[in-house]
C-alpha cells in the first residue's frame, strides 16, 4: 500500500463571511471537496459548490474535478 493514491468525495459546508447592511452576514454554501491522498498523506483538494437542487452544471463540474483526480491516481503508473 505504499505510494498508493487514492481519490476521495466528502459532502460539505463552507461558511462565508460577506459584509452586510448591519455587519456581517454569514453565508453557508454546500460542496463536495475531492481529495488527493497519496500514502495516507492528503495532497491537494479542490471545493466544488453545489446546490441544495445541484444543476446540470454542478453535475458536470463535479464530474469533470473527479476524473482529473482519477486521472491523477494512475500519473504515477505511467512513469
Amino acid at each position: 500500500m505504499t505510494g498508493e493514491r487514492q481519490v476521495r468525495l466528502r459532502l460539505g459546508t463552507r461558511a462565508v463571511s460577506a459584509p452586510a447592511e448591519f455587519g456581517t452576514e454569514v453565508l453557508e454554501y454546500t460542496g463536495i471537496t475531492v481529495q488527493r491522498v497519496e500514502a495516507g498523506e492528503l495532497m491537494d483538494q479542490t471545493w466544488v459548490p453545489v446546490g441544495t437542487t445541484p444543476t446540470f452544471a454542478d453535475d458536470e463540474a463535479l464530474i469533470a474535478e473527479w476524473h482529473q483526480a482519477l486521472r491523477w491516481t494512475q500519473a504515477r503508473a505511467d512513469v
